[in-house]
């Protein structure tokens, strides 16, 4: 439970860093309407800006946006409603850490707990990101999942080292590859259909739940699909269209399964 505790705070404080600097990121044409099946071939990608008020231009800072405070307050200058997806950051990364330091504690090893608790938070961290700018313009900056990858590939690796297993570590780059391999051949069977920040991310998902089990990617993805289905035919009902961001819902059902991979496998 002193875990469980410590990773909430953790992820509270982390929260606190994040949470502006995320809502910088804007499309690169923010006065041109998306037309996500004409965007074939075409570069578009996040840029880096201003977490802007869009009603009377107050440009926030960390101090502006304290956490639960400011869901209710809203904008410290013209009071209008906190973005949801800053409760996405500020309630769901704490969430989240709590959920994976208490589904670990079947690691008896203290030494081999924390470095497996460190590296799947670092995946919540950037899952937490990943959602949150994709909620927001449709786009994953193109460096997030790489250097996701990058640094959890060093923490899984470190993980397997401590566990003494380190055939996971082959485990987790097979399936990072083989996720990448069916996400481009999608991507380049359904043009439109699905972007390359997808793709991309699906190296992430694939490196982190393919470390407990290469099945569990598959898992994965399954329930990614799900929670995308869903989350298309809610936005159709309101009359949204039936295109969507897909990096939530993927992320979500990575960390799913990944949380209850012991009733999945």
């Amino acid at each position: 439970m002193i875990a469980v505790a410590v990773a909430a705070v953790v992820g509270v404080v982390i929260s606190g860093f994040v949470a502006v600097p995320l809502h910088r990121f804007k499309e690169l044409r923010p006065l041109t309407p998306r037309n996500v099946a004409a965007e074939s071939g075409v570069t578009i990608r996040a840029v880096y800006r201003h977490a802007r008020c869009p009603r009377c231009h107050h440009d926030n800072s960390a101090r502006d946006w304290p956490p639960v405070i400011s869901w209710f307050r809203g904008c410290p200058v013209c009071a209008l409603p906190a973005p949801r997806t800053l409760v996405l950051v500020q309630l769901g990364l704490p969430l989240a850490l709590a959920i994976t330091a208490a589904v670990f504690d079947r690691v008896q090893d203290p030494a081999a707990y924390v470095t497996v608790v460190v590296a799947y938070g670092w995946f919540c961290l950037v899952a937490t990101a990943v959602s949150v700018v994709d909620a927001r313009v449709w786009l994953i900056p193109w460096w997030m999942p790489w250097v996701g990858a990058g640094v959890g590939l060093v923490l899984l690796g470190l993980a397997a080292g401590v566990l003494g297993e380190p055939e996971r570590l082959l485990w987790a780059v097979g399936s990072a590859a083989a996720a990448f391999a069916l996400f481009f051949v999608l991507f380049t069977a359904a043009p439109g259909k699905l972007g390359f920040g997808d793709v991309r991310l699906v190296v992430l998902i694939g490196l982190f739940a393919g470390f407990i089990d290469p099945l569990l990617v598959l898992w994965s993805l399954i329930l990614g699909s799900i929670l995308g289905v869903v989350v298309g035919v809610v936005s159709a009902a309101r009359g949204r269209g039936s295109h969507f961001a897909f990096g939530p819902a993927l992320t979500a059902g990575a960390l799913l399964a990944i949380w209850f991979s012991e009733v999945l496998l």
